[in-house]
């Protein structure tokens, strides 16, 4: 007779193998390699995104910094341009100062000679041959002897004598008699 038993047994529990997979390693080597190269890959990408934005930046701050430089450049030719007009206008003014002769040279002469802290206004000058009178009105008379100075100073008159003084209500009019060293060329 044969039994069977359905009840589990109280046996020694045995161990249960399984099977290793079998790994090759070449497929291994292969996926050391693809790793790594996908690890620079990455790398190297992350790197030129960030020398892109880097060279994005600059490029965006180099625009600026050259519209910045032609805006100065087109302020500096508007400038240079003022210059030279400037300097054309002076080079006409010294032009005609060069220029200048008789009455034109006698006129400055006098405007110079008048004193800076007087108050003298000049209301006519007449010349005759080398006889020249300058007539005119002052509020001070002490200034009438710093003129005359001045007058001789100037180095175109050989004299300048006081001719007369007239006292007024609110001014003294005065005239003086210059010689003048050179006839005049307007003769």
């Amino acid at each position: 007779m044969i039994k069977v038993n359905l009840l589990k047994d109280q046996t020694a529990p045995v161990r249960k193998t399984f099977t290793a997979p079998a790994v090759s390693r070449t497929g291994l080597i292969y996926l050391v390699i693809f790793l790594l190269v996908a690890g620079a890959t990455a790398t190297w990408y992350f790197y030129v995104q960030h020398q892109l934005r880097a060279s994005v930046e600059k490029r965006d701050k180099l625009r600026i910094e050259e519209a910045r430089l032609q805006t100065l450049k087109r302020e500096i030719e508007k400038y240079e341009k003022l210059k030279q007009l400037r300097q054309s206008r002076i080079d006409v003014i010294e032009k005609l100062k060069e220029n200048q002769t008789g009455p034109v040279l006698l006129m400055n002469s006098v405007l110079q000679s008048i004193p800076r802290d007087g108050v003298l206004w000049l209301t006519s000058l007449t010349q005759k041959a080398d006889r020249i009178k300058i007539v005119g009105y002052t509020e001070h008379t002490e200034v009438i002897p710093d003129f005359m100075s001045n007058l001789t100073a100037s180095g175109i008159f050989a004299s300048v004598d006081l001719e007369s003084i007239e006292s007024q209500k609110e001014a003294s009019k005065f005239s003086l008699i210059c010689m003048s060293l050179t006839k005049s060329q307007a003769e």
